[in-house]
């Protein structure tokens, strides 16, 4: 008996690993949005007012995981925004100090991402929305990642 739970737990333990609606690192799947690339900011500034009125920014959205399960569903935004220099000074009083860490962003916004070190700003949830941003060292330049339902 004892024999027979180990492999039937080892076969589910192994079964998880193969479970759809993860990436290489474990978590869930970034779903992009059909729109892409998007540059408008009224999306942006409603989830985020803390992000005031930015100068232009470079965005997707979509969801999160396998849509062929049911449930709830989970949102996310991967952006980078260029802030109004009132505004990124502001936040620069409260960020942490730059450091070598990357967000896990799209393939698409991770390439409009400047070179530089990344600050941790304090976070900017609202509305629903849990929010990580970074300022780019020497930039007024803001990555933000964030998850919503």
């Amino acid at each position: 008996m004892r024999i027979l739970v180990m492999l039937l737990v080892g076969v589910l333990l192994a079964g998880c690993s193969f479970m759809p609606g993860g990436d290489e690192e474990g978590g869930p799947v970034k779903n992009v949005d059909e729109r892409g690339m998007r540059t408008e900011l009224d999306p942006l500034t409603k989830r985020f007012p803390a992000l005031g009125q930015p100068l232009s920014a470079q965005w997707e959205s979509g969801t999160l995981g396998d849509d062929r399960v049911p449930g709830p569903t989970s949102y996310w935004i991967d952006a980078v925004v260029e802030l109004d220099p009132q505004v990124a000074d502001t936040m620069r009083l409260d960020a942490q100090p730059p450091s070598g860490q990357r967000p896990d962003l799209t393939p698409d916004v991770a390439a409009e991402v400047p070179d530089g070190r990344l600050a941790a700003v304090p976070d900017l949830d609202h509305d629903g929305w849990d929010a990580q941003a970074w300022l780019v060292e020497g930039s007024d330049t803001l990555v933000l990642s964030a998850r919503g339902q």
